[in-house]
């Protein structure tokens, strides 16, 4: 390994597709993970007839880039998409499970009445939210958290109630820590260009719905699992590229 130019440092998602895409490109490296197992925060167990995910739980739909990963290493007919008789989402708030609105895309409300009536925000979160109709859209190309974005845009009870177990969680990470432009760069867009989140979801057209075909899914998984596609790309390493139980402590020139 001392010879290895190009280390990755975890052997999640993340670190198995950067591993992959060198490996088609014939270039060396070497990948070193401090736990025994690849993967990272995907966790797939299956307990009493059950499947169950302990990390992220989907892809989502509009970044096609993971869809099309587990197409190339042979998985598309294991890909399933949202169960279109569950489609509910619910949040758990205050020791209770309130059902995302009708309408409400990821953080985005595009309905009003089923905003209006929903348990998940309270009357002063809701008429806060309402203010991204009138608040000016930040202008420059600067970075931001999720966390500050959305405070930002809707205020602290989307973050808390949103941010925080829906866009963070769809990546298994922190609002406070992720950045805007790497997850959803598609806001931000919108906010530059319609100066309003829910104006902009208004003027985005709706795919046309296909008669005899259930509506697209926005979120898509595996059968087996996320852990079906940790597998696939493990399956494409050599085994003595990859080092697991082994902890990086600090990196030097």
């Amino acid at each position: 390994m001392t010879n290895t130019r190009i280390a990755i440092i975890g052997g999640g998602i993340s670190g198995l597709s950067a591993a992959y895409a060198l490996q088609k490109r014939g270039i060396p490296y070497a990948l070193v993970e401090a736990e025994r197992f690849l993967g990272g925060v995907i966790r797939t167990e299956r307990r009493d007839g059950f499947l169950l995910e302990g990390g992220p739980d989907s892809m989502l739909a509009q970044k096609p880039e993971g869809l099309a990963l587990a197409r190339e290493l042979g998985l598309g007919e294991r890909l399933v998409p949202t169960n279109p008789d569950h489609r509910a989402v619910y949040i758990l708030h205050g020791g209770r499970l309130h059902a995302l609105p009708d309408g409400m895309m990821l953080a985005v409300p595009t309905k009003v009445g089923p905003f209006l009536r929903s348990s998940l925000f309270s009357w002063p979160g809701k008429l806060r939210m309402g203010l991204d109709l009138v608040i000016p859209a930040r202008r420059g190309d600067g970075d931001e958290s999720i966390a500050r974005f959305l405070r930002r845009r809707f205020g602290r009870q989307a973050v808390d109630r949103l941010g925080d177990p829906l866009l963070a969680g769809i990546h298994s990470g922190e609002a406070e820590r992720l950045s805007m432009l790497a997850t959803f760069p598609r806001f931000r867009r919108l906010e530059q260009e319609h100066g309003s989140l829910v104006r902009g979801m208004w003027k985005t057209p709706r795919p046309a719905p296909q008669p005899g075909k259930p509506p697209a899914s926005a979120f898509y998984s595996l059968r087996g699992g996320l852990c079906e596609l940790v597998d696939a790309l493990a399956l494409r390493l050599p085994r003595q590229a990859i080092w697991t139980r082994l902890a990086v402590r600090r990196v030097t020139r």
